[in-house]
């Protein structure tokens, strides 16, 4: 970007434009002093007699009517101005959209004192070469943009360009999807695991307290069984015999013990 000699810091091209805008606003300042001073001329008609002597709550009530005036005239005139400089932007965001572009206007600069003084040296530099070279109508028309061979060739680029992007993006998108589709079947998956193992490790608490209680039973059903068998007369009867072989043999141990001391 070629630097202006006044240090703007844009091209010529727009140092034009700023130029015009300038004269604009110079031009839409001078409209409002004029108002103004229309509205105090109106106010001098109107309420101010040729009384000499006024008292002073006749003059601070002239007073505060003439501040509202003022203070309406000023408001309309600020209003007026910002719709202007609305308008402006918007101009300007209309010619960068023709050519796809996003501005990022750096509205903190608008409180910038050194850049402020620069415009306004820039504003006296231009009032001097007008008084210098006389007045002259200006054009305060923006010009629009021109399309030739190369612009309208760029445009089709960008217009590929974004074509291109815009594919790119359902594929992205589709991606996603698939890699949603994924994410939930896993975690289907995941969650029907989890719930076979715990169905799992319940039916193992499960079978091994049924086998403890079948252990139990099983424990509780041989003594029973054992101590009904030793209720049967079978059972009694052999006991007898038992006691009886156990009694003769104790008997005969004795007489070979007697026989064994008698040698």
């Amino acid at each position: 970007m070629a630097s202006s000699i006044n240090d703007l810091d844009v091209n010529e091209h727009h140092e034009e434009i700023i130029r015009r805008y300038v004269h604009f606003s110079r031009e839409q300042k001078a409209t409002g002093l004029r108002s103004f001073r229309s509205a105090a001329e109106d106010f001098k008609t109107q309420r101010l007699s040729d009384e000499a002597m006024m008292t002073v709550n006749e003059v601070n009530e002239l007073l505060e009517e003439f501040l509202d005036i003022l203070e309406k005239e000023f408001e309309q005139e600020l209003t007026h101005q910002y719709r202007v400089n609305t308008l402006l932007i918007k101009q300007l965001f209309q010619q960068a959209e023709q050519w796809f572009l996003k501005l990022n206007p750096n509205f903190d600069q608008l409180e910038n004192r050194r850049l402020i003084e620069l415009i306004r040296d820039y504003e006296q530099q231009q009032i001097n070469t007008k008084k210098s070279k006389g007045n002259k109508d200006m054009n305060t028309m923006m010009d629009p943009i021109n399309d030739t061979k190369s612009t309208i060739l760029l445009k089709t680029e960008i217009q590929k360009l974004q074509q291109l992007n815009e594919q790119l993006k359902k594929r992205l998108l589709q991606y996603e999807n698939d890699d949603d589709i994924l994410n939930q079947k896993l975690e289907e998956n995941t969650r029907l695991c989890n719930n076979k193992e715990v169905s799992f490790n319940q039916q193992l608490e499960t079978n091994e307290k049924r086998l403890k209680d079948i252990q139990y039973a099983l424990s509780l059903a041989e003594n029973e069984l054992e101590k009904k068998f030793n209720q049967t007369n079978t059972f009694i009867n052999m006991k007898k015999i038992i006691e009886q072989k156990n009694q003769q043999i104790r008997e005969l141990r004795q007489q070979l013990d007697g026989k064994d001391d008698k040698d």
